[in-house]
């Protein structure tokens, strides 16, 4: 099948790594203060883990939410703690910290940052299962030959069949490359170094136009950075 790739490609490294959720995307580093809440006068001590409710999901599956706590310093304001940072975000969370131990009292919404230090991994749209939906934000979790590769969705987890088509049958997926110029491909197959691109427009749902600085056929250097004008393409990662 060629060279295969090397296993810093799929983000199920970060588990060896940070022991976290074996996926891509960012973990949170940490949390804005807090101000402008009422109601402390329920929040007295502390610290207080923030209800797993109130953080919105990662948006990569088999992701996690961080673990976050609360620490009154005044009756409107305090500070969040990172006790877990989580994994699987592509954005910054919402959190949502409570004036009171009742839902609803002063409630005040700080932003989180994200680390840059978790390893992004190849990212494709995936088909699992006949009933499954196509999802854009599939994570490659293992290489299992030239043209087949463990991903995991939000349908779970499957060996699916790499294709150059946007729409998916059971157990198929694609993977998205794109030129210097922001124009798309499909890639037909990947090895360490090279990728075999198919131009097509508005892979993966988007609103581009189809790639002209490659054939089809043609083979491609890729990277996960900047691509090169007629030498390299961007490899879609999270």
């Amino acid at each position: 099948m060629g060279r295969p790739l090397n296993k810093k490609f799929f983000a199920n490294t970060n588990v060896a790594q940070f022991g976290t959720a074996g996926v891509g995307g960012e973990s949170v580093a940490s949390v804005a203060a807090v101000t402008g809440l009422s109601g402390m006068t329920y929040l007295t001590g502390g610290p207080y883990t923030i209800l797993a409710a109130d953080i919105t999901a990662p948006q990569i599956a088999g992701g996690a939410k961080p673990v976050l706590t609360f620490q009154p310093t005044s009756a409107t304001a305090g500070t969040v703690a990172v006790v877990s940072a989580g994994s699987g975000y592509t954005s910054a969370p919402t959190v949502t910290v409570r004036g009171s131990l009742a839902a609803g009292t002063g409630t005040a919404t700080p932003t989180p940052t994200l680390t840059t230090t978790r390893v992004n991994g190849l990212k494709c749209e995936a088909k699992i299962g006949s009933a499954g939906t196509e999802y854009t934000t599939g994570d490659v979790i293992k290489q299992v030959n030239g043209r087949s590769y463990k991903v995991i969705t939000a349908d779970g987890t499957a060996v699916c069949k790499l294709v150059t088509t946007e729409v998916k049958t059971a157990n198929q997926m694609s993977i998205k490359a794109t030129d210097s110029a922001g124009n798309t491909y499909f890639v037909a197959k990947l090895t360490a170094r090279k990728a075999v691109l198919v131009p097509a427009a508005n892979v993966h749902g988007g609103t581009t136009t189809i790639g002209s600085q490659f054939a089809s056929g043609t083979t491609a250097k890729w990277t996960f950075g900047s691509a090169v004008a007629n030498t390299t393409v961007t490899i879609e990662n999270q």
